[in-house]
């Protein structure tokens, strides 16, 4: 077994002979997933097995990725390791109009040419992981000089009160507008 991701198939002769794909590609020779993380050092595990589906009558193939991106919290500003184990369902097509009725957890790939990226369709994959705003679960918001903070003292009659003055509404303007 190479542990070399190959970079082209012909994907349509990979289906008819079954062929399955095992192997790592490093983060770094995906430029999209580079711009998209802090480091992009680590391998990507992928195993990918082509098939032509009889169900859905098409070209098929299932991946599976494992990897751990690289990315920096955007609530705490450190970065973290976010681990990535996902497993696809793909189908070939020459046109989409074909593919109106599928499933809608099938992707879906439309072939332009006779050899196809796997680099390409791992990094599509794993860019689809990367979250909008990457958050680690362990991290909690920086606290901030100057942020309110609730602070109660006893005054001279035994009265608690806010030790802070209150601050003004800024939709006191609105109201008296309204008025």
């Amino acid at each position: 077994m190479f542990n070399k991701l190959p970079e082209l198939i012909d994907p349509i002769y990979s289906v008819n002979h079954n062929k399955r794909f095992t192997g790592r590609v490093n983060q770094s020779r995906l430029k999209r997933v580079v711009e998209a993380v802090n480091e992009a050092d680590r391998e990507v595990d992928v195993q990918i097995d082509f098939f032509y589906d009889k169900v859905l009558r098409f070209p098929a193939f299932t991946m599976k990725i494992q990897t751990s991106l690289n990315l920096q919290c955007q609530r705490s500003l450190k970065a973290f390791d976010l681990p990535v184990d996902t497993e696809i369902k793909g189908v070939f097509t020459e046109t989409l109009a074909l593919t109106q009725d599928l499933p809608t957890d099938v992707e879906v790939y439309e072939l332009e040419s006779e050899k196809i990226s796997l680099h390409e369709l791992v990094e599509d994959e794993l860019l689809l992981c990367v979250p909008l705003a990457p958050v680690d679960s362990t991290s909690s918001a920086p606290d901030y000089d100057g942020a309110a903070k609730q602070t109660k003292v006893e005054n001279q009659q035994g009265q608690i009160v806010d030790d802070e003055p209150e601050k003004p509404n800024p939709f006191a303007v609105l109201q008296g507008l309204k008025k």
